[in-house]
Parts: structure tokens; C-alpha cells; sequence
């Protein structure tokens, strides 16, 4: 990222005339304190302070990230993925970026990237090409800036020795010198909002206009100085290749675990969903390696079993015996504690805390066992040690846990508790964690909260993917639970409509599930869902017990031959279904053949829509023969390119024998529309 000084240019370029002298802290001794500096500190990644062992230099372990550019005007996202090192590179709204902005979720890799920012640096790396040629980074972590740009700089990264002349002399260096210059604001969410005013003139190139800087923030925060930039950016986390190179480097020791895991990897779609995030990614890598390549199957379970392990682990390193004990019971008392201060951080939207809210606790036992990061801070003049969650995700588990004990210990109310909206909104996933802990500890508990979440859902049915997602947390070891309280839940939605647009596979199924005992929904929409064979089966077992459905969407799904199969095979003895839609799927020409069968013993159909689906001739011909002897069906749509003439004129005879159908949709077949038009005509 910086080409090294040669020694003939260092006086012309880091120190002028009058300041080559003697002096303890002349320009060019400073920045090499300050590459020292960034070398040890920034140099070593350890994302989990309970585990001094895990730690790694950033050179063995530090995997790209994603980035995407995002328009500057109303922040939305583009299509183009930018390389990490080229952020300075043109681009149609600034042919010479100097002010990039960075956003991102928490522990998407912000900090690591500014850290390695600053590595390089130390390390006399080049970067891309369109990354400046500076001669001086300053990485200014905005959680410890009380001051101005000056005070933050001389606070985090000169050395204490330096008097006040040479202090305004290095100031001197860095304002004669801009353009060489990059500065690195590292968590403006972070930044005190009585500091906001002073650092805003900063980023907006009102001081120290011709230099370089980077800013990161949470996506949420600080939108303010977006117009401010000249490049917006957004930190997308790994893509799945890089989750994928960050789990080989982990293990390169043991290639046969990381070979297991990246075949989990490919299967599972919540680990696909936790490995966007790297912090989430190393606790992943660390759970395989303690459980030698055995992982549960949903997040609270895994959140359990990542805390055991800490635990575990704390035990060890303070020489404690083991215990055959449950240590989420052991240490009850602590993390309760410590769930108390996570609610009381998400009510006021901050991960961060100092040592007051602990009034009296022992600060140290619950730091240290090890699910905060403590840091005595990069300023030298802040009093205090600062704690922070290690990610969001563990303060929503903490947060979580303190609900289920207050629920247990009858503090508090379910209906209290989910009368608060924000449960549905941006304390989601902490009652998606309660769901997942009290499935562990009390059935009786769970179903009592569920029942509560399907009340709330059937006063606004935009919370149904919420409560789906809580009922999906519910698995244990036998992995049937789920299904029970699935079943549960769908005995008390009393919904007419069920619309489920882009769920997960898992979640798909979880509805498919909750259908079984429900006797109020008639219109069920599964698009974009996942349903897969084994999924469209469940569904059409229910055929013959559901007698509400009425309306049935299963378009853009992967339903295939043996899935279309099972449905046709439900519609023989269903009296109430009149809407099917299935395109966009993989029926093809046998899962056609195998619908005009079931066509041909239902009377309740009216419309179904095969749009999409593969299905040529062959298959046209066989639904042909099966509108020969259906009464019912008035819309059906073939829209495919697969079928041809001698599809359509199997068609235009099988509507010579229906009556009842009035519509008949085939966009996008070429040859066959005319040629049916013409046959109908005669």
C-alpha cells in the first residue's frame, strides 16, 4: 500500500531542512514508531479475549472481504462488487476519490480491514493501483476520541515521551504534507455525538482537504456524512468462497475436518447465513474443532454449545476442576447478570458499556469469562476500562437468556413481553433465542410463548416469518419438537391469508408443517420459498385432512417430478382446492403426465398455472387427455417454450372435449400459439 522511502529521498519527502536534526522524535523516527506500533498491535488477530491460544498473525489467517459500491444519493446498492484494496479507484460520480465511506453490520469485518490497512502500511506494502501513495497512516479508533483530530492523534499514537514542540512539529509535517497523508476513522457509531460536529468538518474536507480518508460505520448510523464522501461503500461480510478460504486457513493442519465442515457448509442453510459474518465464522471454526466435526441443528443450539465452550475453556485457563455439572447452571447467576446489561444495551441501542453498569457485580468474574472484549482503551487519558459484546448476536443471546429466566421465575409475563413490538422488529432474534432455550427447558413454557407469538400474528400477519423462525428454533436433539410446536401454532393461527414470500428452506417447511393443524387459512402463498420435493409431499398429505384451502401458491420453488407427483396424487381426494399455481419449478413433461392424472378425478380445480416448467409435447399431450375428462378446470397456463406443434394440436383437441375452460395462456411458445389458434378456429 506504500512504496518504501529510499534513503536518498526521505529528507525531501518525510523531513524538511529545518528539521533534520538530532532531536529525540524527528519526523522520520515518529513514523517509524508509529509503523512499530501498528506492526505488534494491529498485526495479530484475536477475536476472543477468553482464548490466548486462539489468536493469529493477520498475514496467515485475514481472508477478502465483500464489498459493493452503494450511489451516493439515497445510499442505495449497486450491483458492483469492488475489490477491498481498490477503493479509491474512479468511478462515474468521482473521477478522483480522496473520502471513501465504509458501512457494514457489526462483525462484518470493518475493523479488520482498517487494521489491515494500517499492517500493510507498517509492513512497506503496496497496495492496488489506485490505492494512494501515502507516507503516513493514522488509525484513529473513534470509541476512544474525546478531543479533537490532534488530541486523538497524539492520544492514540504517539509516544508519551514527546513534548509539546515536537508534537506540533510532527502536526506541522502532517498539514504540509496532505496528499501523502491517510486518515482512518475507525467506528464512527461509535464517535461521542459532541465530537460528531468536529469530525463531520473532517470527512467533509473542510480540514485537511487534500488527504485521504477512510471511514467505517454501522449501516444505520452516523447517514449523515454520506454526502460528505466521494465513494460509499458496504462491507458485505465473506462470500461463500471466502468463508470457504478463511475455514481451509483455519485448518490447514487438519485438512479432513475443514473438507467435513465445507461439505456441512454446502447443505445447511443457517451456517451459510452465519458464515457471512467472520466473527461468526471463527466461533464456528472453533466449535468444529472442540466437537471434532459435530455441529447442532439450529442457532440457539448452537449458541449454547459455543457458550458451554467458552466456559469450558475459562475453566481451564483459571485451573478450575471439571465439572460434570451443567455450566449454564453453574454460572447462572453471572450470566443473568450479564443478560441484564444486554437488554439494557439493545433498549438503548449500544453494544458498548464502561465499568458503571455493573454497580457493585464483580466486573472481572463476568468479563472474565470471556463473551465481552475489555479494553483498557487507545487513549491515554480516558480513566476505566471499556466492555463491549463480542457481536450483536451474543448480546441478543444474552439478552434472551435473561427474558427465559425472568419468564421461568414468573417475573414477568408473556404478554407483557410480546406486547412490546419490538420483538418483531428489531429484538427479533432475541426472541427467536428465547423460543430456542425454553424449547430446552420447559415444554410447557414454550408453547405458552408461542401461543402468545400466534396472537400477536393473528392481530398483524406481517409477524407470521417472525414466528415461524421462533418455532424453527425449537429443535433439540430428537429433532421432532419443532413439528409439535409447529402443529401447536397452527391450531391457534386463526389467519385467512398465509403469505410467505423468499424463506428459507427450513422456514418453508416449519409453515408447510403449522398447516397440518390449522383450519382457518385458505389462501397459503409459498413463493421463493425453497419447497423441494420432500417438502411439496408434506403439503400434499395434508390435502386430504385440510378442508380450508382454498388457494395454494407454490410458484418459483424446486419442486420436481416425485414432488409434482405426491400433489397430483392429493388433488385425486381434495374437495376443496380451486387455485394451484406451480411455475417456475421443475415439473417437466413427466410431472405433467402425472398431473393430468390427478386431473382427471378432481372437481373442485378451477386454475392451474404450470408457467415455466420444462413440459414440451410429450407433456402437453398428456395434460390434453386429461382436460378430455375434467369438468372443473376454467384456467390453465402452459406458458413454455418446449412446446411445438404437435403439443398445441393435442391441445386444440382436448379443448374440443372441455367445455369449461375459458382460458388458455401459452406466452413464449413460438410455434405452438398460432398453430392452436388456427385449430380452435376450425
Amino acid at each position: 500500500m506504500v512504496r518504501q522511502l529510499q534513503p536518498c529521498e526521505r529528507n525531501t519527502k518525510e523531513c524538511p531542512k529545518d528539521e533534520q536534526v538530532s532531536d529525540p522524535f524527528s519526523i522520520e523516527k515518529c513514523i517509524s514508531i508509529i509503523r512499530k506500533l501498528y506492526e505488534d498491535r494491529e498485526g495479530w488477530l484475536a477475536p476472543f479475549p477468553w482464548c490466548e491460544e486462539f489468536q493469529f498473525n493477520l498475514d496467515n489467517i485475514f481472508t477478502r472481504l465483500k464489498f459493493v459500491s452503494r450511489r451516493r444519493e439515497g445510499g442505495t446498492k449497486t450491483d458492483d462488487i469492488v475489490d477491498m484494496f481498490l477503493i479509491f479507484q474512479p468511478h462515474e460520480e468521482c473521477s478522483q476519490p480522496r473520502r471513501v465511506l465504509i458501512e457494514g453490520r457489526p462483525g462484518m469485518g470493518k475493523t479488520t480491514y482498517c487494521d489491515k490497512i494500517a499492517y500493510d502500511w507498517a509492513k512497506k506494502r503496496k497496495g492496488g493501483e489506485s490505492f494512494p501513495d501515502v507516507i503516513l497512516v493514522l488509525l484513529l479508533k473513534c470509541r476512544d476520541i474525546n478531543w479533537g483530530l490532534w488530541e486523538a492523534i497524539d492520544d492514540q499514537l504517539l509516544p508519551r515521551e514527546m513534548n509539546k514542540e515536537e508534537k506540533e512539529r510532527f502536526f506541522t509535517f502532517i498539514r504540509n504534507h496532505q496528499s501523502k497523508v491517510l486518515l482512518v476513522l475507525d467506528g464512527l457509531d461509535e464517535l461521542p455525538s459532541s465530537q460528531l460536529s468536529i469530525y463531520k468538518e473532517i470527512i467533509q474536507g473542510r480540514v485537511l482537504p487534500e488527504c485521504y480518508i477512510v471511514v467505517t460505520t454501522r449501516r444505520e448510523s452516523r447517514v449523515e456524512v454520506r454526502n460528505c464522501c466521494h465513494t460509499l461503500l458496504e462491507v458485505e461480510g465473506f462470500a461463500k468462497n471466502d468463508a470457504e478460504e478463511y475455514i481451509l486457513r483455519y485448518f490447514k493442519e487438519e485438512e479432513d475436518l475443514a473438507e467435513k465442515l465445507l461439505d456441512k457448509l454446502d447443505s445447511d442453510t443457517t451456517l451459510q447465513e452465519l458464515t457471512a459474518n467472520p466473527l461468526n465464522t471463527a466461533l464456528l471454526c472453533l466449535l468444529w474443532e472442540d466437537s471434532r466435526g459435530k455441529l447442532p441443528g439450529s442457532r440457539s443450539l448452537l449458541y449454547l454449545e459455543i457458550v458451554e465452550c467458552v466456559l469450558r475453556r475459562y475453566r481451564l485457563k483459571m485451573k478450575l476442576p471439571e465439572k460434570d455439572q451443567d455450566l449454564l447452571a453453574l454460572y447462572q447467576v453471572e450470566l443473568k447478570q450479564l443478560g441484564c446489561i444486554a437488554m439494557e444495551g439493545l433498549h438503548n441501542d449500544s453494544m458498548y458499556f464502561d465499568q458503571s453498569v455493573f454497580q457493585g457485580l464483580s466486573s472481572d468474574l463476568i468479563s472474565g469469562l470471556g463473551f465481552l472484549s475489555v479494553e483498557a482503551g487507545r487513549s491515554k487519558r480516558r480513566a476505566g476500562r471499556s466492555y463491549g459484546f463480542l457481536h450483536k448476536s451474543f448480546q441478543e443471546f444474552f439478552a434472551a437468556l435473561y427474558r427465559c429466566c425472568q419468564l421461568l421465575d414468573g417475573q414477568i409475563s408473556v404478554d407483557s413481553l410480546i406486547a412490546d413490538r419490538r420483538y418483531f422488529d428489531a429484538f427479533q432474534q432475541v426472541l427467536m433465542f428465547m423460543s430456542g432455550m425454553l424449547a430446552q427447558k420447559c415444554e410447557a413454557a414454550v408453547k405458552v410463548l408461542i401461543a402468545g407469538i400466534a396472537t400477536q400474528v393473528n392481530l398483524q400477519d406481517s409477524h407470521l416469518e417472525a414466528a415461524l423462525a421462533c418455532i424453527n428454533e425449537c429443535k433439540r436433539e430428537d429433532n421432532s419438537f419443532h413439528k409439535e410446536v409447529a402443529h401447536f401454532f397452527g391450531s391457534h393461527l386463526q389467519l385467512q391469508n398465509a403469505f410467505c414470500y423468499r424463506l428459507n428452506k427450513e422456514l418453508g417447511a416449519v409453515c408447510i408443517d403449522s398447516m397440518k393443524t390449522n383450519s382457518t387459512v385458505t389462501d397459503l402463498s409459498l413463493s421463493f420459498c425453497g419447497i423441494d420435493d420432500a417438502s411439496a409431499a408434506a403439503l400434499a398429505e395434508q390435502f386430504q385432512e385440510n378442508s380450508t384451502l382454498t388457494s395454494l401458491n407454490l410458484s418459483y420453488n424446486a419442486i420436481g417430478e416425485v414432488g409434482v407427483d405426491a400433489l397430483a396424487k392429493g388433488l385425486k381426494g381434495n374437495s376443496t382446492l380451486t387455485t394451484l399455481r406451480l411455475s417456475s419449478n421443475a415439473i417437466g413433461n413427466v410431472g405433467a403426465d402425472a398431473l393430468a392424472k390427478g386431473l382427471k378425478e378432481n372437481s373442485t380445480l378451477t386454475s392451474l398455472d404450470l408457467g415455466d416448467n420444462q413440459i414440451g409435447d410429450v407433456g402437453a399431450d398428456a395434460l390434453a387427455k386429461g382436460l378430455k375428462e375434467n369438468s372443473t378446470l376454467t384456467s390453465l397456463n402452459l406458458s413454455n417454450k418446449a412446446i411445438e406443434t404437435d403439443g398445441a394440436a393435442a391441445l386444440a383437441k382436448g379443448l374440443k372435449e372441455n367445455l369449461m375452460l375459458t382460458a388458455l395462456y401459452m406466452c413464449n411458445n413460438a410455434i405452438g400459439k398460432p398453430v392452436l389458434m388456427h385449430w380452435l378456429r376450425d
